[in-house]
């Protein structure tokens, strides 16, 4: 089976990268993360050639999103940002993801490989995992949402319960 894999990068370095981040644009006391203002105002501004776009869902097809780190682009669906645009938690960390494959995964970041039968792609390993862990510490810093119940953070940080119970246990 062919997988793409990146290089490794672990929970806690995401974690640094997003608060260094936060704190650059001045949002690293925000329990909510403005995604949509922060991809079309910001990014801008960080990737001065940065382009985002939003693609009706006959093109998209089943894709929600997808990224082209070394063309600086993001390309989100119609119907995906929309909800995002209203507050929806999932489509937020869709964004979020895709954010997250623009800032780690340079083309160089990235191979296709060929795994051994039994050997399994180590997470720290695997770039949407990668995503994910920027997206759910984008929208929900663990060090703003310790000792907080997952409905809380739903609440306060505009994600579902799911990726709070998600952002929880990656505090363990």
């Amino acid at each position: 089976m062919n997988r793409y894999k990146a290089d490794a990068v672990s929970r806690n370095e995401i974690r640094r990268f997003i608060h260094t981040l936060k704190k650059k644009v001045g949002l690293e006391n925000k329990l909510y993360f403005p995604i949509l203002p922060f991809v079309e105002n910001i990014l801008p501004i960080l990737i001065p050639d940065f382009q985002f776009e939003v693609a009706p869902s006959i093109e998209m097809g089943n894709k929600h999103g997808e990224t082209y780190p070394s063309k600086n682009l993001i390309r989100i669906r119609e119907d995906v940002y929309l909800r995002a645009a209203v507050g929806e938690g999932r489509d937020r960390l869709t964004i979020a993801h895709e954010v997250g494959h623009l800032f780690m995964h340079e083309d160089d970041s990235i191979a296709l490989c060929r795994l051994a039968p039994t050997e399994k792609l180590k997470p720290y390993e695997d770039p949407e995992w990668q995503a994910d862990a920027f997206g759910g510490e984008l929208l929900a810093s663990s060090y703003l949402i310790k000792g907080m119940n997952p409905l809380a953070i739903s609440i306060n940080c505009g994600v579902s319960i799911s990726a709070a119970r998600v952002q929880l246990r990656s505090l363990r």
